[in-house]
């Protein structure tokens, strides 16, 4: 038997190598020396079974070296794998408060990079950070979109391929440690909110980089920052928010379905009924039945029904006389209503800056006089999605930007008075289009309160859409106003 492969001498041979690897890292002899003794114990104990005693001129290292050399390779890389890996990767990640946006834009990390990304809300809204595998995000985004109950529950983490690391949903004022391994593949990859409607505005990109090459600096955005925890209580906004003709609220949000149909919804996700999931477990929850025929106790899931509600929505207030809810993913204007806006208790929690309650869609106050029905005007049948670019403020009035059918579209609603005596109110749409003649087309249940009007200019087509009301009945009582606060955010 060959006495270097006996375990005991392979055992020595490893604290040999080791004594080896801290001569060459620096180490002092008198710091090496514990180490240095018991390895000069286990070359007399190989010396006494048979091997060829060293020359006592010989150092420790030099006797490891050669050691290394006689072994078989398969050992020798198993000795070479003890050497500690490439250093973690330390990152940090914050919310801007009230911008919906992270501070860091871009990351490097090299291949294989063990990371430790310390990600820190500090926004009056929860928020979470997900990183995801190459082409991932539509597949990713969709799956979000059909959580609906049990949303929250799980962190708006839905269950499908391609995450690569994720965060909780952190309550404002939190911080959590995200720990993982960078892809061996280099590439772009992206890392967003999920919460509905973040993701166009909260996500940069990790830019995993081939062993060796040299990482750039990270790319942040400079903020104040600022204690925000209490700020949306402090800024005197109540639960029943309200804007001006002159001055409107916009708030992106989850809004009310209020009964819509299905062909409104063409690239929406629809919410399934669930089983309740319990965070604290990351268990499903489940109850104690009897079975009906044999009389035996069973668990059996229990199962959340879906709330109707609209992810991704755009709620517009120009106050009580008129309000609406715009969708960034169908890209169109869903309903509009007056007599009030939104009822956010059932959002925010029992005060504004509060963690949401299960409940998280807000309450339509007020009478509605618009409803969409059918395909959206712009679709011309087409399967692909329309993408929404964001908006600007145009005469005081949000103006929506999207691309659908390979065509630009600037989309504003001007917000009209009510009829006065009986008479139906009205208000409009004005559409600017780019890329060719297009048809606004009227779904049939619309047409005797729609109007449309259409001129060509070159390339450019401008649509005004005239729609009078028909009111149907309130939905919810107005809720009481609380004072000078209630319009504090719409007021200069």
């Amino acid at each position: 038997m060959d006495p270097l492969n006996s375990p005991a001498v392979s055992r020595r041979l490893q604290l040999l190598v080791f004594a080896c690897l801290l001569a060459g890292a620096g180490w002092s002899a008198a710091t090496a020396a514990p180490a240095s003794g018991s390895v000069a114990a286990g070359v007399g104990e190989v010396a006494q079974a048979g091997v060829k005693k060293e020359d006592a001129s010989e150092t420790a290292a030099d006797r490891g070296k050669k050691a290394v050399e006689n072994k078989p390779a398969s050992v020798v890389q198993t000795l070479v794998r003890t050497v500690p890996a490439e250093k973690v990767l330390k990152v940090t990640l914050q919310v801007i408060p009230s911008q919906v946006k992270f501070d860091m834009t871009r990351f490097d990390v090299h291949a294989g990079q063990s990371v430790a990304l310390s990600f820190k809300n500090g926004c009056v809204m929860p928020h979470n950070v997900l990183f995801l595998d190459l082409d991932a995000e539509p597949a990713v985004v969709g799956a979000v979109n059909t959580l609906g109950a049990e949303g929250f529950a799980k962190g708006f983490v839905p269950e499908v391929p391609g995450i690569l690391a994720a965060s909780k949903l952190l309550a404002p004022g939190t911080t959590e440690t995200v720990k993982f391994t960078a892809p061996q593949k280099p590439g772009d990859y992206t890392y967003l909110c999920t919460f509905p409607g973040h993701w166009f505005t909260m996500r940069g990109v990790m830019r995993v980089r081939p062993e060796g090459e040299k990482l750039q600096d990270a790319e942040r955005v400079k903020f104040k920052a600022d204690a925000v925890a209490d700020a949306l209580r402090d800024s005197g906004v109540t639960h029943a928010p309200m804007g001006t003709m002159a001055k409107p609220l916009v708030m992106r949000t989850f809004a009310p379905d209020p009964g819509l149909d299905d062909a409104v919804f063409a690239h929406h996700g629809r919410g399934q009924n669930a089983v309740k999931y319990d965070p604290a477990t990351r268990r499903d929850v489940t109850k104690k039945e009897k079975d009906a025929q044999t009389g035996l106790e069973r668990e059996e899931p229990v199962v959340v029904a879906a709330e109707k509600g609209v992810a991704g929505a755009i709620a517009v207030s120009h106050g009580e006389e008129f309000a609406y809810v715009w969708d960034s993913t169908e890209c169109r204007l869903l309903y509009a209503w007056r007599g009030g806006f939104l009822d956010m208790n059932t959002y925010w929690g029992k005060e504004p800056g509060g963690m949401r309650p299960k409940y998280y869609i807000p309450k339509l106050v007020g009478a509605l006089v618009y409803r969409a029905t059918g395909p959206a005007p712009l679709s011309g049948g087409a399967q692909e999605a329309p993408r929404f670019g964001g908006y600007r403020m145009v005469k005081g009035a949000p103006e929506f930007f999207y691309t659908v059918d390979g065509r630009t579209v600037r989309e504003r609603v001007v917000p009209g008075a009510a009829g006065a005596a009986g008479a139906a109110g009205a208000f409009s749409l004005e559409v600017e289009v780019e890329g060719g003649a297009v048809e606004w087309k009227v779904a049939a249940q619309e047409r005797e309160a729609v109007s449309v009007k259409t001129a060509q200019q070159g390339a450019v087509t401008r649509v005004n859409v005239n729609i009078r009301d028909r009111r149907e009945k309130p939905l919810e009582v107005p809720a009481k106003k609380s004072g000078a606060g209630a319009n504090a955010q719409s007021k200069e």
